[in-house]
């Protein structure tokens, strides 16, 4: 008979807390709540949730602490000991068409809708800045490489470059009555301490007939210090461009076909028939914008008002991996 000594209980409440300490996960998002743009990081261990956030005008973060509710994610908000407000999603934040987040006071009221974005980031220390000017509805968050050592050449050029940017974008609103909306947030698709891949949601209302959403990017390697083109990726002559349209043609079918589903659902109907398809390969345009994320590029088109829903376009890598330049910047993520 064996005896289940105190050393024992000890040796076995460590290992069961080491494991716990390592199933859990840290993510980093970015998003909004109703217009003002945040950045907030969770902690996964199971169902168990907590973090903190903060707004990007602001800087001061704000405690959360909450759970899993069948993927979906219910967080409450905390400055100090005080409950200040709560977050509540329909659905996973991975939901394939929307997770349907908002937030609220602790009573309800109050409530916005919220969007976030998981960044994928090793290694870099990327802090949000803001360009704000209320007299003409500029709101704008850019991202800036910081750390606590002198920044590389690398660094340093794409701090400046996104600036530019970003100003040239602001430099070209000219709303009708001298004041509209110009809304701009970022996501870091990828971030690595060799290369950045960033990705700007731009909205767009100077009181025209209709508003525009759009996207811009930039894709830099911090260590050759240089901006790259969508063709450094691939081997010199080769028809990527054919594999990307057909697989982009394929996919927005198929989103196109959830979010009939996802509505359906809502109105308590039968999902409506599409006889053509969204968008055929030869009416793809070309490319406005593309970035690297760690499993696949990103690609952007500048379709028509009414099927710009599909301008942001995901392509795994295997799609396309007899593409690839085996010396390029996503040989590595292959």
């Amino acid at each position: 008979m064996k005896i289940f000594t105190t050393r024992h209980l000890f040796v076995f409440v460590f290992v069961t807390l080491c494991a716990m300490s390592s199933s859990a996960q840290t993510k980093v998002y970015r998003g909004s709540i109703g217009s003002s743009h945040i950045q907030m990081s969770l902690t996964f261990n199971g169902n168990d949730v907590s973090g903190k956030y903060a707004y990007d005008s602001v800087g001061q973060d704000l405690s959360l602490t909450g759970h899993l509710n069948n993927g979906a994610l219910e967080l409450t908000e905390m400055s100090g000991k005080q409950k200040t407000g709560k977050f509540a999603c329909k659905k996973p934040l991975d939901d394939a068409t929307d997770s349907e987040c908002t937030w609220s006071k602790m009573d309800g009221t109050r409530e916005s809708m919220v969007t976030l974005e998981e960044q994928f980031i090793d290694g870099l220390q990327v802090t949000p800045k803001t360009i704000v000017n209320r007299r003409t509805g500029v709101n704008v968050s850019y991202p800036q490489i910081t750390g606590t050592g002198p920044l590389s050449a690398g660094a340093q050029a794409f701090n400046r470059r996104v600036v530019a940017l970003a100003q040239k974008k602001i430099g070209e609103f000219a709303p009708i009555d001298g004041k509209g909306v110009f809304d701009t947030n970022y996501n870091i698709l990828l971030g690595t301490n060799d290369l950045i891949s960033v990705e700007m949601s731009e909205y767009y209302d100077g009181g025209g007939a209709h508003p525009n959403n759009s996207f811009w990017s930039l894709t830099y390697d911090l260590k050759a210090n240089k901006e790259l083109k969508f063709e450094d990726l691939f081997n010199p002559k080769s028809d990527y461009n054919s594999a990307i349209a057909k697989y982009v043609v394929a996919d927005i079918a198929k989103r196109a076909d959830a979010v009939e589903e996802d509505d359906a659902r809502r109105e308590n109907r039968k999902p409506n028939k599409r006889d053509d398809p969204i968008v055929s390969e030869d009416q793809l345009t070309e490319l406005s914008g593309w970035g690297m994320t760690p499993k696949g590029v990103v690609v952007y088109f500048d379709f028509p008002h009414v099927i710009a829903f599909f301008d942001r376009n995901f392509i795994p890598y295997s799609v396309i991996k007899q593409h690839l330049n085996s010396n390029g910047p996503a040989a590595r993520f292959q």
